[in-house]
C-alpha cells in the first residue's frame, strides 16, 4: 500500500471536527513525501559514491599491484644484475688469482732453478779451483811432463782470466823446457857417437815440438841417429819430414845424403841414387859429396843388366 492510499483512508475515518486539520496534513504528508525523495537521492548517491569508493579502491587495488609486480620485477632484475656482477667479479677476481698463483709457481721454480744452477756452478768452480791450485803446483815444482799433459784438461775448465793466461805460459814454458833439455841432451849425444841416447832424447823432444824450423832441425839429427842404429825405415820418415821443413835451406846439406844411405838399406835404389845425386850436386865441395857420387855410381853398376 502507497503512502497516498494510506493517507486517504485515514482522512475518511477522520470525524468532522478533525477535517479542518486535513489540509495540514497533506502538507506534513508532503513534506514526508519530499524528505522520502530527497532521502532515496541521498541514498542513490551514496550508492553512487560507494560504487565510486569502490571502483577508487579497486583501481588503487590494481596500481598496488602494479607497483608491487613492477618492484617485484625490478627487484627480480636487481638481483640478476647483483648477481651477474658480483659472478663476474670473482671470475675477474678468481682469473687474477690463479694468474698470480701460476705466476709465483713459474718464478719458484725458476728461483729454484736458478739456485740449482748457482750451487752447480759453485760446486764447478770450486772444483775448478782445486784442480787449478794443484796443475799451479806441478808447474812450482817444475813437474812439466805432467804438467803439459794435464794442460788439456785444466784448460777446459771455468777459469779466471788470470789462470786461464798463467798457465797457458805456464805450460808454453814447460814444453819449451822440455825440447829445450831433449834436444840439447840429443845434440850432445849426437856429437858424441851415441846414436841410441840421442835418438831417445829427440823423440822425446819432438813429443812437444812437432813442427817448426827446429823441429826440423831434431828430425835432422834423429834421422842420422836411426841410420847409425839401423833403423832405415824410422830415419827415411824422419828425414823426409826434415827436408819438408827446409832444413836443408837452413844450412844442413847433407840431409839428402842420409836419406839416399836409408833408402839404400831399405832396397829403394832409384830413390837412394836421386837422393844422393841432388846432395852431392847442391855440395859439391861437402866431404861427402865425393862418397855420395860413388855410391850412386855403385847404385847405377848395380840397377845396370848384366851382360
Amino acid at each position: 500500500m502507497s503512502d497516498d492510499t494510506a493517507h486517504a483512508r485515514m482522512s475518511a475515518d477522520l470525524p468532522g471536527d478533525q477535517s479542518a486539520s486535513g489540509t495540514e496534513i497533506d502538507a506534513l504528508r508532503r513534506r514526508l513525501d519530499e524528505h522520502g525523495t530527497l532521502l532515496r537521492k541521498t541514498q542513490q548517491q551514496v550508492g553512487q559514491l560507494a560504487d565510486s569508493v569502490a571502483a577508487l579502491v579497486a583501481a588503487q587495488r590494481r596500481r598496488e599491484r602494479g607497483v608491487n609486480l613492477n618492484s617485484f620485477i625490478a627487484y627480480l632484475l636487481f638481483t640478476v644484475l647483483l648477481g651477474g656482477g658480483t659472478f663476474l667479479l670473482y671470475r675477474t677476481r678468481a682469473s687474477e688469482l690463479v694468474g698470480g698463483r701460476n705466476r709465483a709457481i713459474e718464478e719458484r721454480d725458476a728461483t729454484r732453478k736458478r739456485a740449482a744452477e748457482l750451487q752447480e756452478s759453485l760446486a764447478t768452480r770450486d772444483s775448478a779451483a782445486q784442480r787449478a791450485h794443484a796443475y799451479y803446483q806441478l808447474l812450482r815444482d817444475g813437474k812439466r811432463s805432467e804438467a803439459i799433459a794435464r794442460y788439456g784438461e785444466i784448460e777446459q775448465d771455468s777459469l779466471t782470466p788470470t789462470e786461464r793466461e798463467l798457465f797457458a805460459e805456464g805450460e808454453k814454458k814447460a814444453r819449451a823446457e822440455i825440447v829445450d833439455a831433449g834436444y840439447l841432451t840429443g845434440l850432445d849425444a849426437f856429437r858424441a857417437g851415441a846414436s841410441e841416447k840421442a835418438a831417445s832424447e829427440l823423440k822425446r823432444a819432438l813429443a812437444y815440438e812437432e813442427e817448426g824450423p827446429r823441429a826440423a832441425q831434431m828430425r835432422y839429427y834423429l834421422g842420422v841417429s836411426l841410420v847409425k842404429i839401423g833403423d832405415a825405415d824410422g830415419a827415411a820418415r824422419e828425414l823426409e819430414k826434415a827436408l819438408a821443413g827446409r832444413v836443408d835451406q837452413a844450412g844442413i846439406v847433407d840431409a839428402r845424403y842420409w836419406l839416399g844411405l836409408a833408402y839404400d838399406k831399405l832396397g829403394q835404389y832409384e830413390q837412394a841414387r836421386t837422393e844422393l845425386d841432388k846432395f852431392a850436386s847442391a855440395a859439391p865441395t861437402h866431404p861427402l859429396a865425393g862418397t855420395a857420387r860413388r855410391k850412386s855410381a855403385g847404385l847405377a853398376r848395380r840397377a845396370a843388366p848384366s851382360n
